[in-house]
């Protein structure tokens, strides 16, 4: 019994680690790829996870239901169509509810269910955060590329295309955006505005305030920028000095966050019997909820005392 549970799990981590790394699923359906009248042959499997998806992307599209909205996907530089993501995600609580029944019964296979589910939304949430945070270091530099494309007597739609073809990724997408927008008839600080909302980048918005009082105003609009990008670049190094002095109280938090379920799963493993106990009276589940009540009011606690606004 526990061999199949081992199992399960290293067939679970395999097939997570295969979706994470896999290569983009094609933009051309796959029919489309094939000379006609030739015959594309799938192994079994492929075809029943296709016709699975298939069947999870009408059902979302029938019931309205959207648990992944293509902003958040985008945002987050995730590529894979939402019915796939939500395929995978019914799989993986599938295997960790089956890896949990055979590991703890039925209560620990819901419990490792729950936190595959979490695990899904915790992750697009950290690819999103992750994707914003490399803009924001990314900003200083593209200011520089700005108004050294200014000061060599380039337009500023001109400099925005430069750095939107030169620039690293996420900046080059999102310049991209705006400078599509501008050759659509939009005006470039409104589109500046929206990248600066999607990005959550106070830095971005005063940058496009920036190049709207020199709009309205006049002036040189390279000086302008190099003075925000100077306080950017100030504000910076302060964030990264409040961060290095709070690190500590980050690694506790977490440190503190993970020994509780670490230590519930080890007893349950050790003894499932007096953990099962635990599931099997009103007192138990009562403690239980108590539990993670506080654990949670206690964790948000010290995340709220560790985060330093700059």
């Amino acid at each position: 019994m526990l061999a199949l549970g081992v199992s399960l799990v290293i067939l679970s981590v395999t097939a997570f680690v295969y979706w994470l790394y896999a290569p983009p699923v094609p933009l051309v359906d796959a029919s489309r790829r094939v000379a006609p009248g030739d015959k594309q042959l799938k192994p079994p499997l492929e075809a029943l996870v296709d016709r699975l998806d298939a069947l999870v992307g009408y059902i979302l599209r029938r019931r309205g239901w959207n648990p992944f909205p293509a902003d958040m996907l985008e945002l987050a530089g995730i590529r894979t169509p939402q019915s796939t993501i939500v395929t995978t995600i019914i799989a993986g609580i599938f295997i960790g509810f089956m890896v949990g029944y055979v590991l703890g019964g039925v209560a620990f296979g819901a419990l490792i269910a729950v936190i595959v589910l979490a695990f899904s939304r915790v992750y697009v949430s950290g690819r999103r955060r992750k994707r914003r945070e490399e803009f924001a270091d990314q900003l200083v530099g593209t200011l520089e590329v700005i108004c050294s494309a200014l000061r060599a007597g380039h337009s500023f739609p001109s400099a925005l295309d430069s750095v939107a073809a030169d620039a690293q990724v996420p900046t080059t997408e999102e310049f991209a955006r705006i400078v599509n927008a501008g050759r659509l008839g939009r005006d470039v600080v409104e589109s500046m505005h929206e990248a600066a909302r999607r990005m959550d980048n106070q830095d971005f918005a005063w940058v496009a305030d920036g190049v709207a009082i020199q709009r309205d105003t006049g002036g040189n609009l390279s000086e302008v920028l190099e003075r925000v990008s100077e306080t950017i670049r100030e504000r910076n190094e302060l964030a990264k000095k409040v961060r290095a002095i709070s690190a500590e109280g980050r690694v506790s938090s977490w440190v503190m966050a993970a020994v509780p379920p670490v230590l519930g799963a080890y007893l349950s493993v050790l003894s499932a019997a007096m953990f099962k106990a635990a599931f099997l009276s009103s007192t138990g589940i009562l403690l239980l909820v108590l539990c993670v009540v506080l654990y949670l009011i206690g964790f948000f606690w010290i995340r709220k005392l560790v985060k330093v606004q700059v």
